[in-house]
């Protein structure tokens, strides 16, 4: 008997075409009282329920078919791009630059809206498309540059958009809630609109599938063939961009559908890119189709209405934690670029590290503002309240950034960081339910307790859905990513909600050190110079995993061991730094890529280097954050990815 699973693909699809044509019929039967032939009669002949479903039931199933196609297809073409299997239509900072115009617009300048959302989304987009290919033209658009460029710049971006929306919680709940993904329609105008460019993008890309095939290989290899791999490169980013603007322009973010149709596609084995291309939108298309229509269910027989986009990964992550169940490891790409935009020498700012977190500590433990002017002060009465912010603020930062140096150098991958693992989620989530579900407050023992068993979770799934397959380092970002999208799931719909209670933990969920204790401070700070002196000893296993498996398994090194050595640890610093300070992404992910690119190349260099540049960039961030809008604070988290990004992007132009 012929293995099933040998060949997913077709089963999985003709799944999802059933269930989506069982659902939309489900749907019509309840909504249309006519005769079938009807259904595309005029407008003016037929009653205002059969208008309802020519005008929004219609064009809302023909544009998530739309929708989530081409974001699985533009997907699918990033990751053939950047030759890496995290990267998402949200790579080039696309959704975040929509969502920011979305919201200054809003807060700043509503007559721009008159002109429509779609439109000022899609200028953001392709305002944020700008900035990326900028950062990243010094260098050829390599793919690393890409990645990083991008990465930053969504980060950056949706910093100041969680400022805004912050202190004008009000004025950005419409765009809250845009931002969970909505495929409601009034008429068969955008999708009209989307079809077209769905199509004028197929007929390009079309043209650039045969340089494309030859470019995944490597750029060399390429370019010896005669293919002008820059222009290629810029061509095929603009079709991604164009398409992913196009969609979230129309309807909002689509979250996880585009990234989990296109690692479907790969990870069952599709070789070709043609072929990938059109097998992802056709997952992609069968996957929001079946989320919406299900909502619509939903809505009719309970009346509740939740957003597509935030709930799409409930049916896409299981999916995709079943594949990584039942196939073998397939890695298609080469996720280390073909050159790191990294110094060549060592930085005379690398030996600075320590003095510069020396002083970021001095100044916030003896400066800060008093009756809108800055003071020097050392008044032990100030220095008792400062002082647990200060030391939680470096702790938090040197574990972020610990874990990112381990988890990038262990998965070979770039874009690699704290959130990917699902930890960080998972704790958010246990966290954030214990508030909405049973009324826990912040901060307290039993707020503590649920994050805890909410990471144990997160890392027991993480281990059983991969113990298989020894911890392959692909598969467990890949598994870390779904169990993740499944938090984020409920977590934007907490958000998309308006409740007051989100309107608090907002402030926990962007990095906020507010809540510091000395007791807390002093422990977490002994923790995080205890996790540093550990984790050194393992820098042979870092540096020999970050090579190749094979190479460290000739040397003697215990593989899957060492794997879940290193995976346990970056779980459990990930986990304690959420509960303190909420989920974060910059320090743990740019501060490993910042302290190569002042030259700290081995590991233990790489290590210490990343782990000073995150406490410095913590205390700074947590200072300024009390600073810069007095008496309000800013969250600490927030600020850093100002900090740093800003920084981040210097160091792009630079070398």
């Amino acid at each position: 008997m012929v293995n099933m699973f040998r060949r997913p693909l077709p089963p999985l699809a003709v799944l999802l075409l059933l269930l989506c044509a069982l659902t939309a019929w489900w749907i019509l039967k309840l909504e249309w009282t006519l005769p079938w032939l009807r259904i595309f009669d005029r407008p003016d002949t037929l009653p205002l329920d059969a208008l309802m479903v020519q005008n929004n039931t219609l064009p809302r199933m023909a544009m998530a078919l739309l929708a989530g196609g081409s974001t699985a297809a533009a997907t699918m073409l990033m990751q053939q791009l950047m030759r890496n299997p995290l990267a998402s239509d949200g790579t080039l900072a696309v959704s975040s630059g929509a969502q920011t115009a979305l919201v200054a617009a809003t807060v700043f300048a509503p007559s721009f809206l008159s002109y429509g959302t779609s439109a000022v989304a899609f200028a953001g987009a392709a305002a944020a498309l700008g900035a990326v290919l900028w950062l990243s033209s010094r260098r050829g658009l390599q793919p690393l540059t890409v990645v990083l460029a991008g990465l930053v710049v969504s980060l950056y971006l949706g910093s100041l958009t969680g400022i805004v929306m912050l202190f004008f919680s009000e004025e950005t709940r419409g765009v809250m809630q845009w931002g969970s993904g909505s495929l409601v329609q009034d008429s068969w105008r955008d999708t009209l609109g989307l079809l077209w460019r769905v199509a004028a993008t197929a007929l390009f890309t079309a043209f650039l599938i045969k340089p494309l095939t030859i470019m995944s290989l490597s750029d060399t290899q390429a370019e010896s063939v005669g293919i002008p791999v820059k222009k290629i490169r810029l061509l095929s980013l603009a079709a991604a961009a164009f398409l992913g603007a196009s969609v979230v322009g129309f309807v909002g973010m689509m979250g996880f559908a585009g990234l989990a149709a296109a690692t479907l596609v790969r990870q069952m084995g599709v070789r070709t890119l043609p072929m990938r291309l059109i097998c992802s939108f056709i997952i992609g298309a069968l996957l929001l189709m079946l989320t919406d229509n299900s909502l619509m269910l939903l809505k009719h027989y309970r009346g509740i209405d939740l957003p597509a986009g935030a709930v799409t990964a409930l049916i896409g992550a299981p999916l995709l934690l079943w594949l990584m169940m039942k196939t073998p490891s397939r890695p298609s790409f080469q996720t280390a670029s073909d050159t790191a935009p990294a110094a060549l020498h060592t930085s005379r700012l690398l030996r600075l590290l320590p003095l510069i977190a020396i002083a970021a500590a001095v100044l916030a433990l003896t400066v800060g503002r008093y009756d809108e002017t800055l003071r020097l002060t050392i008044d032990p009465e100030y220095f008792v309240f400062r002082y647990p912010r200060v030391l939680l603020a470096a702790a938090t930062g040197t574990m972020l950034a610990l874990t990112g140096v381990m988890l990038q150098r262990l998965t070979q991958n770039p874009m690699a960081g704290p959130e990917l693992l699902g930890i960080s989620s998972g704790t958010a989530f246990g966290a954030m339910a214990s508030v909405m579900l049973f009324g826990i407050t912040s901060g307290s023992g039993w707020f503590w307790l649920v994050g805890v068993i909410s990471a144990l979770a997160s890392l027991g799934l993480l281990m059983l859905f991969n113990r298989k397959n020894g911890l392959a380092p692909e598969k467990v970002l890949l598994t870390g990513m779904a169990i993740a999208a499944l938090a984020d799931a409920a977590i934007r719909i907490w958000t998309a909600s308006g409740d007051y209670r989100v309107q608090q933990l907002l402030v926990w969920m962007s990095g906020s050190t507010y809540q510091a204790t000395p007791e807390s401070a002093l422990t977490v700070s002994l923790l995080a110079a205890a996790s540093l002196l550990l984790i050194l000893p393992l820098q042979r296993w870092l540096g020999l995993l970050s090579l190749n498996a094979d190479v460290a398994q000739s040397t003697g090194v215990n593989v899957s061991l060492a794997r879940m050595v290193l995976i346990a640890s970056s779980a459990a610093l990930t986990a304690l730094s959420t509960l303190l300070i909420g989920p974060l992404s910059f320090v743990g992910l740019l501060a490993p890529h910042l302290a190569r690119m002042l030259g700290a190349r081995l590991p233990k260099q790489q290590l210490a280097a990343a782990a000073l540049i995150g406490a410095s960039v913590m205390m700074t961030a947590d200072w300024l954050g009390r600073q810069v809008m007095f008496p309000y604070e800013v969250p600490a988290g927030m600020m850093a990815t100002l900090i740093g990004g800003a920084y981040f992007m210097m160091m792009m132009r630079k070398l």
